[in-house]
């Protein structure tokens, strides 16, 4: 329960700390990945024409729930955006399990997908160059039990001239593997992409 504050009274660092903590951002400690920076101060990585991107450090076992928030404006041909879990700057590559569910341009029927025990957890992935947004829900990443995963992605070309031209993915996920991880990786398979990726602690 949140604290109510009264006029005059004294905030303390406890108070912040507990009080305005969610949604805060989390600051790599390093990243990785050609074409790839990071602000110091607010946490948001940015992504030149980068093939992947490592993030180190985003993760504790102080939260058990975060938020990444994804936004690639400009990406090359046929990509397909995969997401690992990393520890001690190295990708976890197995044990990824995948339902997913696409809206295709005005399609009436989605298209339903069930992947077991692949490489990595895939947010989107297209056919043509497109702007791509999306956010990723991770939870308990950091503590040595399974990790959930849910997205919801958004992938279009400029102007969506054609009833195939915009994509909506929505997908659940879960790596099997009980590790403790700190960071991810964003890998742009066939491709590169250009845009920010920002992570965001919830609870």
């Amino acid at each position: 329960m949140a604290k109510t504050f009264t006029t005059g009274e004294v905030l303390t660092a406890s108070d912040v700390n507990v009080n305005l903590a969610t949604f805060m951002p989390m600051i790599p400690t390093s990243v990785a990945g050609d074409g790839v920076a990071y602000d110091t101060t607010t946490g948001l990585v940015t992504l030149t024409e980068a093939t992947s991107a490592s993030l180190n450090g985003v993760f504790t076992s102080t939260y058990s729930r975060y938020f990444i928030h994804y936004d690639f404006p400009t990406t090359s041909a046929n990509v397909t955006i995969n997401f690992r879990l990393r520890v001690t700057g190295s990708d976890a590559n197995t044990a990824y399990d995948r339902q997913t569910l696409t809206a295709l341009g005005s399609s009436a029927t989605p298209s339903a997908l069930n992947i077991q025990n692949a490489s990595a957890f895939v947010l989107t992935t297209t056919t043509a160059t497109r702007l791509h947004t999306g956010v990723l829900e991770v939870t308990r990443p950091a503590t040595a039990t399974p990790t959930l995963m849910r997205s919801e992605s958004f992938a279009t070309l400029n102007p969506a001239t054609a009833a195939s031209t915009t994509a909506y993915t929505t997908s659940g996920g879960l790596h099997r593997t009980a590790t403790a991880y700190d960071g991810f990786t964003f890998n742009v398979s066939g491709g590169n992409a250009s845009g920010t990726i920002k992570v965001l602690q919830v609870y």
